[in-house]
């Protein structure tokens, strides 16, 4: 085999494998975010950080029931979340601020404690002043 075509293909190898390793390399580094019944501690962690305009990208699992993900002041449907299995969220926010997370399914007496909350910092919608 030439030189030439081993760099080739060489190249090719590497080329290929950065395509393919990025994606999960990026998604093994995200953190996973549990959810459990309130009374057994709810959302872990439950406070978040963002920046506005980045992609915030979540791994969410529950390790008890089926639990639900929304944020507040943002416009996207529920996302069950099973036991067991991870589910992948991408967020993206165009204003700073404190944004809540809750869970929407019925998962105990306690429901309504769980919650958590984002903070998103960065540039706002602001005019400049003269």
């Amino acid at each position: 085999m030439k030189r030439s075509e081993l760099l080739s293909r060489l190249i090719v190898a590497v080329a290929v494998i950065g395509v393919v390793g990025a994606p999960l390399y990026l998604w093994s580094r995200t953190p996973i975010i549990h959810a459990r019944m309130a009374e057994n501690g709810g959302w872990s962690p439950d406070v978040l950080q963002a920046e506005v305009g980045k992609p915030l990208h979540l791994k969410i699992t529950s390790d008890d029931v089926v639990h639900g993900f929304a944020v507040g002041q943002m416009d996207m449907q529920s996302v069950d979340i099973l036991p067991g299995k991870v589910a992948g969220i991408t967020l993206t926010f165009d204003k700073p601020g404190i944004y809540t997370f809750f869970c929407t399914r019925w998962c105990g007496l306690n429901h309504w404690r769980m919650r958590g909350t984002i903070e998103v910092t960065g540039a706002s919608d602001t005019i400049p002043s003269d």
